[in-house]
Order: structure tokens, then sequence, then C-alpha cells
């Protein structure tokens, strides 16, 4: 799943997500709501830009990451 924070939605400006229809199990096993869902999110990473879609989750924590990118970027960027 890949994962942006809200803060970092509003710095960029997207604040027309879409509303999340899921829970996710965190790894503490806690379910969270997420804020919402961000489809058609284009971001350039080393030069090579993707589009990819994101869950919008409400980070607290101080020195969470932006954006978490994960299975799905890696298979449509061919990681290996």
């Amino acid at each position: 799943m890949n994962v942006i924070s809200k803060a970092t939605c509003n710095r960029l400006g997207i604040t027309d997500w879409e509303v999340c229809p899921f829970w996710l199990r965190m790894a503490d096993t806690c379910s969270v709501r997420p804020s919402g869902l961000v489809r058609k999110l284009k971001i350039v990473i080393g030069g090579h830009s993707f589009e990819i879609a994101a869950v919008v989750l409400a980070l607290d924590a101080p020195g969470a990451y932006p954006i978490l990118l994960g299975c799905p970027w890696l298979r449509s960027a061919n990681i290996n």
C-alpha cells in the first residue's frame, strides 16, 4: 500500500481526496480509518514519472515520512 500523510497533502494543495472504503490494520494490530484515498497522484523519482494511488493517513508523529511507497509502486516501477 502507498501512503501519504495528511500534512503532505495539505502542503501540496491536495484536498479533494476520495472517501476511503476500507480500514487498515497497522503493524501494532490497531485498526485505522484512513482520512481518504488519492488516485492518480503524479510523482517523480530518479527522473522517472509515476502515477500512484495513495491512502491518506493523519500521521501526527514527529519525523513521520511524508510518503511511503509500497508494493504497488515497486511492481509498477519494475523494482527487482
